[in-house]
C-alpha cells in the first residue's frame, strides 16, 4: 500500500506541476508576445480566464500532494520542530523550495486579482508583466528545487 500511494502521489504531483510550469511558461513565451502583437484583442485575459480553473486546480494538487508525500516519506510535523532537520541538505532545499512557493502563491493572488483587473481597465500592462516573469522564474526555480528533493538533497 505505502509504495502505491507513493507512486500515485508522484504522479500527481509532477502531473500539476506540469500543468502549472508549463502554463506559466506558455503565458511568458507565447501569450505576451502575441498580445504585444495584436494589443487590444484581449489574448492575456481570454487565455488567463480560461486557463484559471487549471492553474488553480493544479496549485491546488500540488499544496495536497506536497505534504502528503513528505508524510509517506516519514517526514512529519513533528520533524520540522528539530534545528538538525533545517541544518541537513534536504531541510535547507525543502525550507527554500517552500518560501519560494509561498511567494509564488502571493504573486499570483496579486496578479490575478489586483495587476490583471487594473491591466484590463487601463488598457495597460504595468506590473503585471514583470510579476508575471517573476511568477514564470520562481515557477521553474521551484521545479528544480523538488529534483533535488527527489535526490535526496
Amino acid at each position: 500500500m505505502g509504495e502505491a500511494l507513493f507512486l500515485a502521489l508522484i504522479a500527481l504531483h509532477v502531473l500539476a506541476a506540469t500543468a502549472w510550469v508549463g502554463g506559466v511558461l506558455f503565458f511568458v513565451f507565447a501569450v505576451v508576445p502575441a498580445a504585444r502583437a495584436a494589443p487590444g484583442a484581449g489574448i492575456p485575459e481570454a487565455l488567463g480566464r480560461a486557463f484559471r480553473p487549471v492553474a488553480y486546480g493544479a496549485l491546488g494538487t500540488l499544496i495536497v500532494t506536497g505534504p502528503l508525500l513528505l508524510t509517506v516519506l516519514g517526514i512529519s510535523p513533528r520533524t520540522f520542530l528539530q534545528a538538525r532537520f533545517w541544518a541537513d541538505p534536504f531541510g535547507i532545499t525543502l525550507g527554500v523550495k517552500v518560501v519560494m512557493i509561498v511567494l509564488v502563491l502571493a504573486l499570483t493572488v496579486w496578479h490575478d486579482a489586483v495587476l490583471g483587473p487594473r491591466a484590463h481597465r487601463t488598457g495597460e500592462p504595468g506590473a503585471t508583466r514583470i510579476v508575471g516573469r517573476a511568477i514564470g522564474l520562481l515557477s521553474v526555480a521551484i521545479l528544480l528545487a523538488g529534483l533535488l528533493l527527489a535526490q535526496g538533497l
